[in-house]
């Protein structure tokens, strides 16, 4: 049961490859823009984690994981990218942990949060799938172990009687990563474990799927020993590392699971789907234990196999070595560049020889695909627009009508350049601001609920600004005490925003509640409500 595991170290570590942040599983309703359809205008989210070219397009789609969902972009004049975004009721609730674009088969997992004992928990929220690109979805709900035991018994290939520790709750169970193979889609979940289904089937049902214990080099399907062998997630020496779930990745028939304790390569059976494990860590040469992302570099004589690896000692994520293997797994070795500068890796993206790295420093190239050298794009906004953080979580590249467009996609909105990253443009989604006479559309702040601690600690009060007027706001609590004025404001086309960091006249942070902004514009005054929390 999953109040007995003393997790010391808990999804706040955890912005993994999948790169869904614990404390941007806040799903901002103010991002959204949906309608009554399939397909709704503008992203989800402004935190972009992931982003997909489209296998069966040609890379005119781009698929998008953001914070509050599935978006997508399209290029329906020349090289001008549209924004898109999926909704349906099968979709599992909250921001989007991991997705997948497998030929036909997309899948995604679902995360939110829930107020429990005085602070916000992280719980998963299911799985969806699609086998016609996202038009119909059928729904799985997060593996649950319907039990009164502390532990299960589970089949495994030709074997009964498998010890598993029993997972009874959604919280602390989060999906971070998923893969599909040999119509299995598997899921990684830190709580749970790897766990798979067959989602060809009528009804489908979560098969829990054994690891190697810490103490283990390999785990062979059929050769289990029952009387020793348990999966057990808690910490060790009760527990095992290598039983915290965090990234997959299949290729042919070999699967890798990334965990507390470094990374599994299984051989998948053709016929039977038993799987066969051999356990690597930082005694076979990784940089570090908790592999928390994987990703594959293919080009002409190079099949590299990355793992993200973060060093948790401290109980946070802190900059790392980047290990990778040449020959699946034989040999192991780390650069230690980005641990030397103090940057921390979410993500690793690959044009040719050349590798990509989003880091919470910003992105970085590596200089003609030599590992060992790599460089730092300046990005900023080439209409000057306000960036929040040097964070970058994900990237991508694709090619349109000839051209390339590098993407980078940040906790506060997408960024693409043209130019190869010489200049960049900014797309954020908000409920824009319309001159009406309904004032609420006069006045919008995101995000809301502004969480101060977490993301980049500022909220946007944006309003439409139709006339030579500046502007200039006021913000009150709720009982109406004045909390602080901001006369500055940055034009965003017709529109203009304020950016407020939380804090008082005298630079005080502000108390959890409701505060009231006022925009005074042109003799009138335009109001809104904000929410402001800290976790």
């Amino acid at each position: 049961m999953l109040y007995y595991i003393s997790y010391s170290i808990l999804l706040n570590l955890i912005v993994s490859y999948t790169n869904i942040e614990y404390n941007l599983l806040f799903v901002d309703k103010n991002y959204k823009n949906v309608d009554n359809n399939i397909i709704a205008d503008d992203l989800n989210s402004n935190a972009i984690y992931e982003m997909i070219n489209d296998s069966i397009n040609d890379q005119d789609t781009i698929w998008v994981r953001t914070g509050a969902g599935i978006s997508f972009i399209y290029f329906p004049n020349y090289n001008f990218p549209s924004f898109k975004s999926i909704v349906h009721e099968n979709l599992p609730a909250g921001g989007a942990p991991s997705f997948i674009v497998n030929n036909n088969v997309m899948a995604l997992s679902g995360a939110n949060s829930i107020y429990q004992n005085n602070r916000y928990r992280p719980m998963g929220t299911g799985i969806s799938w699609s086998n016609d690109q996202g038009i119909n979805w059928d729904y799985i709900e997060q593996p649950i172990d319907d039990v009164d035991t502390s532990y299960i018994l589970t089949n495994w290939g030709n074997q009964d009687s498998i010890r598993f520790k029993a997972i009874t709750t959604q919280i602390y169970n989060v999906t971070y990563d998923i893969e599909e193979y040999n119509d299995y889609i598997y899921a990684t979940s830190f709580a749970g474990g790897l766990r798979r289904f067959n989602y060809m089937s009528d009804s489908p049902e979560w098969e829990l799927v054994p690891l190697p214990m810490d103490s283990q080099s390999n785990l062979l399907c059929n050769q289990i020993n029952i009387i020793e062998y348990e999966y057990d997630p808690v910490d060790p020496p009760i527990g095992n590392d290598n039983h915290k779930a965090f990234s997959i990745f299949i290729k042919d028939n070999y699967i890798w699971v990334g965990t507390g304790d470094g990374i599994n390569k299984g051989l998948i059976d053709q016929e039977t789907n038993c799987i066969d494990w051999i356990h690597y860590n930082e005694t076979d040469g990784m940089g570090d234990r908790w592999v928390i992302g994987i990703r594959n570099q293919e080009v002409e004589d190079l099949d590299r196999l990355w793992a993200i690896s973060w060093d948790p000692s401290l109980n946070r994520a802190i900059p790392h070595n980047l290990s990778y293997t040449d020959d699946n797994g034989l040999t192991w070795d780390f650069i230690s560049f980005f641990k030397d500068i103090g940057a921390i890796i979410y993500d690793l993206n690959f044009d040719e020889e050349n590798v990509y790295a989003s880091t919470d420093l910003g992105l970085y190239r590596t200089y003609n695909g030599n590992i060992d050298l790599w460089f730092k794009y300046h990005i900023e906004d080439s209409n000057n627009q306000t960036i929040m953080t040097d964070k970058i979580y994900s990237s991508n590249i694709n090619f349109i009508n000839n051209e390339t467009i590098l993407w980078a996609g940040s906790p506060d909105g997408l960024f693409y350049s043209n130019d190869q990253g010489f200049s960049w443009e900014m797309y954020r989604a908000w409920n824009r601001t319309v001159d009406s006479d309904n004032h609420n559309k006069r006045l919008s702040a995101y995000p809301n609920p502004f969480y101060m601690d977490e993301g980049y600690g500022k909220v946007r009060i944006v309003y439409y600004n139709g006339s030579s007027n500046d502007g200039y706001l006021d913000i009150f609590d709720f009982s109406m005490q004045h909390i602080v004025s901001i006369n500055e404001s940055e034009k965003i086309g017709d529109e203009a925003q304020f950016i407020w960091s939380g804090k008082d006249k005298f630079s005080r942070d502000v108390s959890n509640g409701i505060y009231l902004c006022r925009l005074t514009l042109d003799g009138k005054y335009y109001w809104t409500k904000l929410m402001v929390v800290h976790s």
